[in-house]
Order: C-alpha cells, then structure tokens, then sequence
C-alpha cells in the first residue's frame, strides 16, 4: 500500500528537484517561476504605476549597446527570457534584432503581439518546463527571470539556457542585487519553500553561478542614465559563451 509518505522514494535527480518544486510550490507565495503564477505576473504587470510596467529598456543593456559590447545587434537573433510587458524585447527589435520573448504571463503576451514590430515573436512558456525556441542565439538576456528561480532549479535553468547561445554569442542578466538588499539562504528557501519575493545575488554570486560562461562585464544599475529601466537595487552581468 502507498501513500503520499511513500510514493515518492527519491532515487534520482529529477525525483529530487520535483519534490522541492512541491516545498515551494506549497508556501503562500507558490513558485513564481511556475505556469501556476502566470495570472500573479499578468495582474503585476499590468498594475497601472508599477515600476514594472515601464517602456523603457534596462540601463545596462543601453549600455553595453552602446560600448559595442553585446556585438552586432542588426540581423541578431535575440532570446528574452522573461520578457515580461516587452520593454527590451521591442528595444532588441528596434536595433534590428530578431527578437524572440517568452513569459508566463500568457494573457499579458496575447495583449503586447498587435503592438509590437514585426521582428518581434512572444511565446507563453514555463523555461524550466516546457520547450524553448530553437537556439542558436546571437543574445540570451534575462530580466529579473531569474531571480524568481528556486534554488534548487538554478541547475535546470543553466542546462536548459546556456546551450541556447551560440559560440562567441552574450548571455547577459539583471538581477536584484545582495548589495543593496536583504536576501535569504538558499538553505532558508529549501527549508521553507518561501522565495521572499525574489532571491539577490552578488556580483561574486554571479560570477559564480555563471562559471561556464566567460565574463565581460559585471556592475551595479547605474540610476543616473536618463531614458532607460535603471532602478539601483539590481545588479547587471554580461558574459560571452565558448568559443569567441
């Protein structure tokens, strides 16, 4: 006879990580980086004043652009994970990318499409479930995705992303940043399955996580460029993939 104490003996590690998906995804925030949350994300982004709800691109991305540091971005092809309401998404288009954005929050997505340039594609998926766009990738830039990621997911997201870019290609990420911050462990989320809103990372942390990758840049926000997302609690990395 089984139950719900047996039923699951772990024996491998995909058992493992689906049974720390049930620890977060029971605390009273749930797993924000589930399909379950796409109605929480939708609601969020679409909350009139929100500071997520601004058109302009990040600060760093701006940037990095204009320092001829992400490299070519005219016939590009560019993957944005978490694209939300498509603030960067449709700046990648705008320099000429083909810009691919996935999300959650599909009802937000099915709003945004009429409205943006042609070059644009968005998808309503789980990144750490279900089937991502085809790579190569020019540029995989992700946006505050994952800091929403569980600990314990941190290593599909690496084996799921990174061989999305292609050799010489960027991966760059923006992150809410352990500097400016008060974080949890990662041992306190696991315990409690409660990811506080959002886990911070240091650039140390970062440079870390992202080993497999080789670093370019690595900074705070800087809040005093005008015209851009640069809120200066996030802290921004870019890196180039093998084979540059």
């Amino acid at each position: 006879m089984t139950d719900e104490r047996t039923a699951a003996r772990i024996s491998t590690v995909d058992q493992l990580l689906e049974v720390l998906d049930r620890v977060v995804g029971a605390s009273g925030r749930g797993d924000r980086a589930h399909a379950s949350a796409a109605d929480y994300w939708t609601g969020l982004l679409t909350t009139p004043g929100h500071p997520l709800t601004s058109p302009l691109p990040d600060e760093p991305l701006v940037d990095w652009h204009e320092r001829g540091l992400l490299g070519e971005l005219s016939g590009a092809r560019v993957l944005d994970v978490g694209c939300g309401g498509g603030r960067n998404t449709r700046w990648f288009a705008e320099q000429g990318a083909t810009a691919e954005g996935v999300d959650l929050a599909a009802e937000l997505l099915d709003k945004l499409r009429p409205s943006m340039p042609a070059t644009v594609t968005l998808t309503a998926l789980d990144v750490l479930r279900d089937p991502l766009p085809a790579g190569p990738f020019d540029v995989v830039y992700d946006s505050g995705c994952f800091h929403h990621i569980a600990p314990h997911r941190r290593i599909t997201y690496l084996q799921r992303l990174l061989p999305l870019v292609r050799p010489g290609g960027r991966f760059a990420i923006v992150t809410f940043a352990a500097e400016r911050m008060d974080t949890p462990s990662d041992l306190d989320v696991v315990m409690t399955g409660d990811t506080y809103g959002g886990m911070t990372f240091s650039l140390d942390d970062l440079r870390t996580i992202f080993g497999a990758l080789s670093p370019v840049e690595l900074r705070g926000v800087n809040p005093d460029r005008s015209g851009t997302f640069a809120p200066d609690f996030l802290n921004a990395a870019l890196f180039t993939a093998e084979g540059s």
